[in-house]
């Protein structure tokens, strides 16, 4: 499944509840165990957008949207079940 959301990049747009939403899924899947895993239907999550370059609110939900989508990729334990670009 793909969860894609491209925008202009605010702090009071979606983009951040989007994150949370993914760091949530991300959590829920570390803690369920393998069977339940099996279940899931695997998602890619593609976030994009552009902010204003004195935006300095919009560049660190951008830079945070980049640390959470290294450590979900980069997780062994996920695997295929999230990625997010």
């Amino acid at each position: 499944m793909f969860d894609v959301q491209t925008k202009r990049v605010h702090e009071y747009k979606r983009q951040l509840l989007n994150i949370f939403g993914i760091i949530h899924r991300y959590e829920c899947f570390k803690h369920m165990d393998k069977n339940d895993r099996k279940k899931v239907v695997p998602r890619v999550c593609i976030l994009g957008g552009k902010a204003a370059p004195g935006y300095e609110m919009a560049k660190k939900i951008i830079k945070l949207c980049h640390l959470v989508a290294e450590k979900i990729n980069n997780d062994k334990d996920i695997g295929d079940l999230l990625k997010l670009a």
